[in-house]
């Protein structure tokens, strides 16, 4: 019992943590620079998926824009990483087996940013057909969809990996062999 609390403690005190450094150092001049290739990674696999989609777009840089005339920037906010940083740091901090964690990540990471591409083409959708929706969908629906996607997955992940439980070995005995 005092071993999970513990692990409970530092868990939350890794999560805390890191929650105190991402609200110090999220912004564009602490992370816009080293976050530049992310973020026009996120504009190229935008525009992909806007035209894999059959919308009509064209980018310069990060901007991304549609023959209506709406457009939007994708800055280092729009990448995703931050979602994926708390996953990252709630998967590892959790007490748990290594492989059970790398599994967690292989799953969850290109989840979110696959969740945050269909969030960035949903929302380019928005602007160029719907553009009194845009606001709401950037700043609340999205926003929320994605804290509640990183606490599913999450929680979804510490559920599996708490029930996984190794499987014995079957045995042989002599001659014998175990039957199917």
């Amino acid at each position: 019992m005092h071993v999970t609390r513990q692990l409970n403690l530092r868990f939350v005190a890794v999560m805390v943590g890191f929650a105190g450094v991402a609200l110090l150092t999220y912004r564009e001049d602490v992370l816009g620079a080293p976050l530049a290739p992310v973020t026009m990674w996120t504009a190229r696999a935008t525009l992909a998926l806007l035209h894999w989609l059959g919308m009509e777009a064209t980018r310069v840089a990060t901007v991304v824009s549609h023959p209506s005339g709406f457009a939007y920037e994708i800055y280092y906010r729009c990448t995703g990483f931050l979602p994926v940083a708390f996953l990252t740091t709630a998967i590892l901090a959790y007490p748990g087996r290594w492989r059970r964690k790398l599994v967690g990540l292989v799953v969850g990471v290109p989840l979110l940013i696959a969740l945050n591409l269909t969030r960035l083409a949903h929302l380019f959708y928005l602007g160029a057909h719907n553009p009194a929706a845009f606001n709401f969908a950037h700043s609340v629906m999205w926003e929320g969809f994605l804290i509640l996607a990183v606490l599913g997955l999450w929680l979804s992940w510490t559920h599996w990996s708490d029930s996984v439980r190794e499987r014995p070995a079957l045995r042989t005995i002599g001659l014998c062999k175990p039957v199917a």
